[in-house]
């Protein structure tokens, strides 16, 4: 009994601990890695949350770019970090499709992450070259249908949202182009400005210029709704394709076991900072959307995104070397 006795008291103590732990946090500097090099919208986001976070938690939070490996670094670094609240994942579209795409990865994103809170949505833009004979989503399918693989599409890489956008597309609209990968989008996009490609899913910040210079097409836009900042381009859903849908997204995530405390205080921060009308604004003008919800919602997200792109890169077959 006596035995038994200790026990218990070294048990509430521990608890009693930890809950004084939760509620001190954070007594130290956080980090928030993101799996990509700077620059960019990732690391724009990943920037402005930390700041915001800075303030609202008043300790400082460091931003730490790891890149390589199509985000496979940054990822597993926190997905090996202490579940204490200090070491945080800006994840992305990413974390969704590597599973299919790699046979074999240092982590098991189930396992070994939890979310944290969605912070942007970021739909893409189909674009072509002005050459291309199709000035919608029908005329481009026909057009597709009657010159099987003449056709080409620029991607930034075998397994990158812009790969596996056209690749859903070729599969909802039964066409077939040619895949033609470059190492960014800078490079994708001036492939099809130049006609060296045909067509390339792209963000808004990558092609809006070009858009409207004329130099690119816009035939679509590949969320459920249109951009604010191109109203006269409808989504591919109003053109007929029904069920296709490509967005990326950026969210922060934490090593899972990590107090669920401290989860729902950052959520709740990270919410704040990114609901700001000022934020919210500057991300429409992007031609992304800001999202407010709690870490469940973004648990759903995360289990739907990954099941559609699983389906898309099954059916194509795409598998990349080893990271």
């Amino acid at each position: 009994m006596k035995s038994l006795g200790r026990s218990f008291v070294v048990a509430m103590g521990m608890c009693l601990s930890a809950g004084a732990a939760v509620a001190a946090y954070p007594e130290r500097p956080i980090r928030l890695i993101v799996p990509f090099a700077p620059g960019g919208v990732a690391d724009a986001t990943a920037r402005l949350i930390a700041m915001e976070l800075s303030s609202s938690l008043g300790q400082s939070v460091i931003v730490e770019n790891r890149a390589g490996g199509a985000a496979i670094i940054g990822t597993s670094a926190v997905a090996k970090a202490a579940p204490d609240g200090y070491t945080l994942l800006l994840g992305s579209t990413n974390i969704s499709t590597n599973p299919a795409l790699y046979k074999k990865l240092p982590y098991d994103t189930d396992k070994d992450l939890a979310p944290v809170a969605l912070a942007v949505v970021v739909p893409g833009v189909i674009v072509t070259h002005p050459s291309v004979p199709a000035r919608n989503m029908s005329e481009l399918a026909a057009y597709a249908r009657k010159h099987p693989d003449k056709l080409s599409y620029a991607s930034v890489g075998i397994g990158s949202f812009s790969h596996l956008a056209v690749e859903r597309l070729g599969q909802q609209m039964s066409i077939s182009m040619v895949h033609v990968p470059y190492k960014g989008y800078a490079p994708a996009v001036m492939s099809v400005m130049s006609g060296e490609s045909d067509l390339l899913i792209s963000d808004l910040q990558g092609a809006l210029s070009y858009v409207k210079s004329g130099k690119l097409n816009a035939l679509a836009v590949t969320g459920v709704k249109r951009l604010d900042v191109l109203p006269d381009v409808p989504t591919a859903q109003e053109q007929g394709i029904k069920q296709y849908e490509a967005v990326g997204w950026l969210g922060v995530m934490a090593p899972r076991g990590t107090p669920p405390e401290i989860i729902a205080r950052l959520n709740a921060e990270i919410n704040k900072a990114m609901g700001k009308p000022d934020t919210a604004k500057r991300y429409v003008e992007q031609g992304s959307e800001t999202f407010n919800g709690g870490p469940d919602a973004f648990q759903r997200f995360l289990d739907d995104n990954r099941k559609g792109w699983e389906q898309v890169i099954r059916a194509a077959n795409i598998r990349v070397d080893e990271p």
